[in-house]
């Protein structure tokens, strides 16, 4: 079958639903627990930057992974899940599962860190893996860009389209963000979504500096 091709795409999405399955039978607190709030983040981080840690703190940062797999209601899990899937497994089949999953972590992350930069006095508890998502279609963008990729054939998508359509819409997608901000004031989570946009496309980047071909990274993959 083919969710067994991707087994860290499929993880991800397991733990998510998960999650959000036994958030509906807790306290709303726990969106606050595990959610990066970024006040208490930028706390937690001047304690440790002045050398004053412990695992308090250190489960405060370790927020800005946990927050990945909160969701704030179905149709926000659903529409993360839906693009996750598509980008997710065109980044798994050009670089590898487990360098998906790392792609994943580092641009949820750095969009996460991002958000906080922003709005570092804000209360309000970042959650969703949408910066992770962003960061998959950013870094999907940079690998059509510099390489000869396939036209992408995966559901939901109709049928096949060019790899550069497909990967503009990580940035027709960050413009349908800001008009949303400014037009209905939606608490999106506008940093996050940047951040990881530019983390997954960097990362493409600096990849395709070493292997200037798809081929010539998947030589190396078989080795």
């Amino acid at each position: 079958m083919i969710f067994f091709r991707y087994p860290t795409i499929v993880a991800i999405m397991v733990i998510a639903a998960l999650v959000f399955a036994y958030e509906q039978t807790t306290s709303p607190l726990f969106l606050l627990h595990y959610g990066a709030v970024p006040q208490e983040i930028n706390l937690a981080w001047n304690f440790l930057s002045h050398g004053d840690w412990n695992l308090e703190v250190v489960g405060r940062l370790l927020t800005t992974v946990t927050a990945l797999f909160l969701h704030g209601g179905p149709e926000h899990l659903l529409y993360n899940m839906v693009f996750l899937w598509i980008f997710g497994t065109l980044i798994s089949q050009h670089l590898g599962n487990w360098v998906a999953l790392a792609l994943f972590l580092v641009c949820g992350v750095v969009g996460n860190i991002v958000q906080v930069c922003l709005n570092p006095t804000s209360p309000v508890p970042i959650i969703g893996a949408s910066g992770a998502v962003y960061g998959f279609e950013g870094a999907y963008l940079g690998l059509a860009l510099r390489w000869q990729l396939p036209n992408p054939d995966v559901w939901p998508l109709a049928h096949p389209i060019p790899p550069l359509q497909l990967g503009a819409l990580a940035i027709v997608g960050l413009v349908f963000d800001g008009i949303s901000i400014m037009e209905t004031e939606q608490p999106i989570a506008y940093g996050a979504h940047l951040g990881g946009v530019v983390a997954g496309f960097a990362a493409a980047l600096l990849l395709t500096q070493f292997f200037v071909t798809a081929g010539a990274y998947d030589s190396l993959r078989r080795r």
